[in-house]
């Protein structure tokens, strides 16, 4: 169709109406000359009244199409030129993430599921965990940027729901929850991730406390009486929090700020906690060959803490004034105990520089919390600058990118040139002086792509 077919076909009738008047025109001047000027009868008047009536419509219907139209604010148009639906129209939103508790009757999901929509929401996932007294829903939906916590929690508890819990979310979150626990089981496998970060990825907004046993935190309200328990005795549950046995040793204690657990997110966090401890027996740590400068072949592998004996010889053949500089301190406690925290998967990563005797020889430690790292290294005094240094300091940052982790800091004492070195080397800057004597480096990451 052309667009002279297009424009009549939606009702532009502009040339008939010229057409039409012209001919008016034409009959009335015509009767004007053979009646003559003052002998001229009504009907020639009315002719060409007529006819300059439907001149002037033509006219303007035709000066109205001259240009198109501007479409209203926010509304596009077509290729066709025709206006774009409603739903092209861009509204920012937000991604929201609802807990409610709701009684086990017929309707509720309906009904909450039309309060949410008279909020502009469009619910992208749901999951419903049973409960004794009915059921938990948790809704992932995007709503439009005007809409505040107060206007979901209301809606939600209008709608027959309480105990609402509503929470920015991220986008990542938009996977289904067997879509995202195959993502978090490939990188627990991989080493891209850890227990922590992957139940708090389960599980939303939570707090995870690491604990060396489980006496340390007997009032956190996860005990058996409250809630099941499992037949490992570290191991407990209640609505108001989990306890975890962690596989690199010790306890974990999970909450949620302003909302409840229940048995299905139990289930699945210690799915979760039998599967790293899986990876953590079957899959063999990645070691990786490091050269010094002076050609000798180290290798770098994780530790844990079966490698205690190993890293407390270590500390042993350290000088006083070496472990000074890396603590601030004269060091862990001897024994044991007082190595067990470096040494903990559940508050970082912890990397060995092993000589080709199988001594320890070089230590680097990455403790996070969140988005923010912070990267220590100790090598023995005969070994030092010969780039043991270096070669930790580059693996660890590049397992903080693996994390996510986006800011990566260090300390030291300012007459260390040595480490000063090899921090810039790693890609750190000098950003301060906290306290006298001491210097404060950082840089900022990309996280790796997964």
């Amino acid at each position: 169709m052309t667009s002279s077919e297009g424009r009549r076909a939606h009702g532009d009738w502009t040339r008939e109406i010229v057409e039409l008047a012209v001919l008016f025109l034409v009959a009335g001047a015509a009767n004007l000359v053979v009646t003559g000027v003052r002998s001229h009868s009504g009907a020639t008047l009315l002719l060409l009244a007529i006819g300059a009536a439907l001149m002037l419509m033509g006219a303007v219907r035709w000066w109205s199409r001259r240009a198109p139209a501007t479409p209203p604010a926010g509304v596009d148009e077509t290729e066709g030129g025709e206006p774009a639906s409603p739903e092209a129209v861009f509204v920012p939103q937000h991604l929201w993430r609802l807990r409610a508790r709701v009684t086990d009757t017929p309707g509720r999901l309906a009904k909450l599921a039309g309060a949410l929509a008279a909020l502009g929401g469009d619910i992208r996932t749901m999951q419903v965990h049973p409960v004794p007294d009915g059921a938990v829903d948790e809704v992932l939906l995007h709503v439009p940027a005007h809409v505040r916590h107060a206007d979901l929690v209301a809606a939600v508890e209008e709608a027959g729901g309480y105990d609402v819990t509503a929470a920015r979310a991220d986008v990542r979150e938009l996977d289904d929850v067997p879509t995202r626990t195959a993502h978090l089981a490939n990188d627990l496998v991989n080493g891209r991730t850890d227990l922590v970060r992957g139940l708090r990825s389960l599980l939303g907004g939570i707090d995870v406390r690491w604990y060396e046993d489980d006496s340390a935190h007997s009032d956190d309200g996860a005990h058996s009486d409250n809630g099941a328990r499992s037949d490992n005795g570290a191991e407990a549950f209640s609505e108001t929090a989990m306890r975890l046995a962690e596989p690199g040793g010790g306890v974990l204690v999970l909450t949620r700020p302003g909302g409840e657990f229940t048995p299905a997110e139990f289930a699945r966090a210690r799915a979760l906690v039998d599967l790293a401890a899986s990876c953590r027996a079957r899959v063999r740590p990645v070691e990786r060959v490091a050269t010094t400068r002076g050609g000798v072949e180290l290798s770098v592998r994780p530790a844990d803490r079966d490698d205690i004996e190993l890293v407390a010889e270590f500390h042993e053949r350290c000088s006083s004034a070496a472990r000074f500089r890396r603590y601030f301190s004269p060091g862990p406690a001897p024994g044991e105990r007082g190595l067990r925290r470096l040494l903990t998967p559940a508050l970082g990563r912890s990397l060995l520089a092993l000589s080709p005797d199988g001594e320890v020889v070089g230590m680097g430690n990455l403790m996070y919390d969140g988005d923010t790292g912070e990267l220590a290294l100790l090598v023995r005094d005969d070994w030092q600058r010969r780039g043991v240094g270096t070669a930790l300091a580059e693996q660890i940052v590049e397992h903080a990118a693996e994390l996510g982790i986006t800011t990566l800091t260090a300390s030291t004492h300012v007459d260390n040139t040595a480490i000063a070195r090899t921090l810039r080397g790693a890609g750190l800057k000098l950003v301060g002086a906290p306290e006298p004597g001491e210097w404060s480096w950082a840089r900022e990451l990309t996280p790796a792509a997964k």
